[in-house]
């Protein structure tokens, strides 16, 4: 098979795709506000004398071992401002970008259009795999690390001396697997695919040899964790309409959740530019996406003839489907927005590979420039919006954790001898564009999410976990709970009151403000609470 003339774009193109890439999270000039968990995993746990023993020996070391490692003795070292481990790893999502250009590149596949890198750095629907630390530790780490081993493989082709290159392509895909369960299927079939259509047949071992270390590493410890609930595979009568399941799970996040990005997100993040005279930031915007799609129209006029966007249209396929293999086959699983991000590779080859094949005529260069630049312009200001939102959650679970702190202190019930209940607590505290799952929402969605951030906020690792107590479900509160417990209501405006018990002839509690006015009502018999 004959090599296929490819093209490398520009350095002045990367250096314009990394000042977007700044641009997408540096309107709050990369503070980095955390939420979920993210105060457990890098406030909390370095509260601990010995986080080996005392977390990964104890709690996390079941499943993706590398990255809980990193947790401790990476990311965790940033707190409490993790502004560094933000922009490291947002550089490292940069290089990422650049890698799989150059992966293209040495394997002699047609060349990708700049829309791909565009759509792989910037699309709002993977901001929860690139803002969340707790999952950008995980996906993005992971990804960099497959993309290493497949550039590594990819150079042993060509080169002479061979032994390096399959070295450095065994080493950095055995770490990558040890962060997610996506990147285990991706970088397994992908280097697996490239070995066959290489007809490299003693290097197949290679992967097989990662992928049963890996695997033998989550049978041994199957029993620990999470993994024996989530572990569980689908039966087989039930396959098909399980995988597809996911399918849909999928259209939904990426066809129709997506349009939401767009829809509120939009108007929402140029409301807040316009609003806070950002006037400056917005500029920046404006030019960065119009040089980057003239470049694009320039750079498409040179290299006529070198696109095969239907080849690239069927990688990207490929690439889109094989991320989700993991959850065709796990019963008690379900995609989040952060899932689809290894997935968005493959997206972004479908799409960039689609708008290139109306690029022949001189028309199409100059529409596929047009929309590189409209859409770099759009997802820098909707990811304005995103941050934000990120920002206004956990300033929100701050606040909350800071004053049940001060009135635990004041009723010496803070010490881990005295239940916590925070009444009126619900999953999502403010308003975000696109909720979604774990995507904006509240510390007060979890006992195990308040108990990391009243630590973090804290500093000691005895506060008490909160256990919140919402309207939407039942829940069971021993009575003599109630009566020594430190309880806890949340107002609308998120001030935090203390409440007082009173027992009522038929058994239930009223629970009163200090002021003696009805906060709620505790059913016992019935075992749910209602706000008065």
């Amino acid at each position: 098979m004959g090599k296929t003339r490819t093209t490398r774009l520009s350095p002045w193109f990367w250096l314009l795709f990394g000042a977007a890439m700044v641009l997408k999270y540096g309107y709050e000039k990369f503070r980095y506000y955390p939420v979920l968990d993210d105060w457990i995993q890098y406030g909390a746990f370095q509260l601990y004398d010995d986080p080996f023993r005392q977390i990964f020996l104890n709690y996390s070391y079941h499943t993706r071992p590398l990255a809980s490692l990193f947790d401790l003795y990476v990311w965790g070292k940033f707190w409490p401002n993790l502004i560094g481990a933000f922009i490291l790893i947002t550089i490292i999502h940069f290089v990422s970008c650049y890698l799989l250009y150059r992966i293209f590149d040495r394997l002699g596949l047609p060349s990708l259009g700049t829309l791909a890198a565009v759509l792989f750095g910037l699309l709002p629907l993977g901001s929860e795999a690139t803002y969340w630390l707790s999952a950008s530790s995980r996906l993005v780490v992971g990804l960099f690390l497959m993309l290493c081993s497949l550039y590594f493989l990819a150079a042993s082709f060509d080169a002479k001396k061979k032994a390096g290159y399959l070295i450095g392509f065994a080493v950095f895909q055995f770490l990558s697997f040890g962060f997610y369960e996506q990147i285990i299927a991706m970088g397994a079939a992908c280097s697996l695919l490239l070995l066959l259509w290489k007809k490299k047949w003693w290097q197949v071992f290679l992967p097989i040899l990662n992928v049963g270390i890996i695997g033998a590493y989550y049978v041994v410890f199957k029993e620990g964790g999470n993994t024996e609930t989530r572990g569980q595979l689908v039966p087989g009568e039930r396959l098909l309409v399980h995988i597809g399941g996911v399918f849909q799970e999928f259209y939904d996040i990426v066809v129709l959740l997506h349009a939401k990005f767009y829809s509120v997100g939009l108007g929402r993040g140029l409301r807040l530019l316009m609003e806070n005279e950002s006037y400056v930031y917005l500029l920046l915007t404006g030019v960065v996406s119009l040089v980057i799609g003239w470049m694009t129209f320039r750079m498409l006029r040179e290299e006529d003839g070198l696109r095969r966007p239907g080849v690239q249209i069927l990688i990207g396929i490929l690439l889109a489907v094989i991320p989700l293999t993991p959850f065709f086959i796990l019963d008690q699983s379900g995609l989040a927005l952060r899932n689809v991000f290894p997935s968005l590779i493959g997206l972004a080859l479908m799409i960039d590979g689609l708008l290139l094949s109306i690029t022949k005529s001189g028309a199409g260069k100059a529409v596929y420039g047009a929309a590189v630049a409209c859409l770099t312009f759009v997802f820098i200001v909707v990811n304005v919006a995103e941050v934000v939102d990120y920002k206004n959650v956990s300033q929100a679970d701050r606040h909350v954790a800071e004053q049940i702190i001060s009135l635990g202190k004041q009723a010496k019930k803070i010490n881990g001898k005295y239940p916590v209940y925070l009444f009126g607590a619900e999953p999502e505290l403010v308003k975000v564009g696109v909720p979604f799952l774990n995507h904006g929402r509240n510390t007060t969605s979890s006992d195990w999410a308040m108990a990391g951030v009243m630590r973090a906020v804290g500093g000691t690792r005895y506060y008490p976990a909160v256990t919140p107590v919402t309207v939407r479900d039942d829940i069971i509160i021993p009575e003599k709970n109630i009566n020594r417990g430190l309880l806890l209501g949340l107002e609308p405006d998120l001030r935090v009151v203390s409440l007082r018990p009173v027992k009522r002839p038929n058994g239930d509690y009223h629970l009163l403000r200090e002021d003696g006015t009805r906060f709620g009502i505790y059913f016992t018999d019935k075992q749910y609470f209602r706000k008065w």
